[in-house]
């Protein structure tokens, strides 16, 4: 039975010198998933850019290439909603940090799986 999920990772931005992004919801095994929305958030002082992606495994979607997030707003990502995803595919996203920890962006990923 279709359920709705909602994935969300606290902690994306990595150094720019060795990117590394985070998996924000990956597809179980088996199924079918359709995104119904994605919401990045900045929680620094400045405006900076977010990259947010599917991969498919040989393959990158790209949902949000270096967009721009002002300081302290949420963004609606567009073009992501009834985005359908298969079996393995992960959503990923990254961002350029300005802190040590890469404590940069908030992405929530809201999913209907299994349908």
């Amino acid at each position: 039975m279709a359920s709705f999920v909602q994935a969300q990772s606290a902690v994306i931005g990595s150094d720019p010198s060795s990117p590394a992004p985070v998996s924000v919801y990956t597809v179980p095994a088996t199924k079918k998933s359709v995104i119904t929305g994605i919401a990045a958030t900045n929680k620094t002082g400045f405006n900076l850019p977010i990259q947010v992606w599917v991969d498919k495994g040989s393959t990158d979607l790209w949902i949000a290439k270096d967009t721009h997030i002002d300081s302290g707003s949420v963004s609606h990502i567009e073009g992501a909603d009834k985005m359908v995803l298969t079996s393995g595919d992960v959503v990923k996203a990254d961002a350029h940090r300005i802190t040590t920890n890469g404590d940069a962006f908030t992405i929530v990923v809201s999913v209907y799986e299994d349908v």
